[in-house]
């Protein structure tokens, strides 16, 4: 891959996903179809406190009235203005920035649109260990915990569309997540998890108080489960 932004790389990633979808296709973010995503993005793009600022007090009422300026626009519209990327004016027009603020947002919204006909193959009861706790869980499977301690995960059977992500890539989502985003998810299911990614490195993040599990994938899948995407994540789970 040409040394350029890692977030461009991904930028045009999910342009072609988009675009390969259409308009009307479901995603991964819950009640959105591909151009509710392609609205969100476009608006992040050009107005970010219209994204973020929709809830707050005085500007919210402002913000949602030009944010339905963005969802009256067609999807090639759409498409063309995420294509070309941000204003001039903005700061992700310098590389740091960009790849800081943007790749790990660019690649699981492309992996939204990519892996959005993943389903739940299959549940099953986890066995049971001689001393009452879980068994570990098999490679290939994966089993994502419940907010409920007590429950069983699910364990999936995953035959999505997979892309080939570049190392470059990969590597910038290692370094972003295993700093910030993997100690959110810790705190988030109250897990202490050790994050494990062959030829990248492991962490470790969560209370020594809480139950210990393991999860093992390449950056981009632990990115996955980490935001929520458990069920469209290809890791391995480990209960401790």
């Amino acid at each position: 891959m040409p040394r350029t932004s890692t977030a461009a790389a991904e930028r045009q990633a999910l342009v072609r996903a988009l675009r390969e979808k259409g308009p009307t296709a479901d995603t991964l973010c819950e009640g959105w179809t591909t151009h509710d995503l392609a609205v969100h993005v476009a608006a992040r793009d050009a107005r970010p406190h219209l994204v973020f600022g929709q809830e707050l007090p005085v500007v919210g009422a402002k913000a949602l009235e030009q944010y339905h300026q963005f969802e009256q626009m067609s999807f090639e519209q759409l498409m063309d203005r995420i294509a070309d990327g941000v204003p001039s004016w903005h700061p992700a027009r310098t590389r740091a920035v960009d790849d800081a603020v943007n790749t790990v947002e660019f690649f699981v919204h492309t992996e939204d649109v990519l892996r959005a006909d993943v389903r739940v193959a299959s549940e099953i009861t986890p066995g049971e260990t001689g001393d009452g706790g879980t068994a570990d869980v098999e490679p290939g499977e994966s089993d994502a915990p419940s907010d409920d301690a007590g429950s069983a995960g699910a364990v999936t059977a995953l035959q999505p569309r997979r892309r080939r992500v570049p190392e470059e890539v990969q590597r910038r989502l290692w370094r972003q997540a295993s700093r910030t985003l993997f100690l959110a998810a810790a705190r988030k299911h109250r897990r202490r998890i050790t994050f494990i990614s062959p030829g990248h490195g492991s962490v470790t993040h969560g209370s020594s108080k809480d139950p210990m599990i393991s999860l093992e994938g390449a950056p981009g899948e632990l990115i996955l489960w980490a935001f929520g995407r458990e069920d469209a994540a290809d890791v391995v789970l480990r209960r401790h």
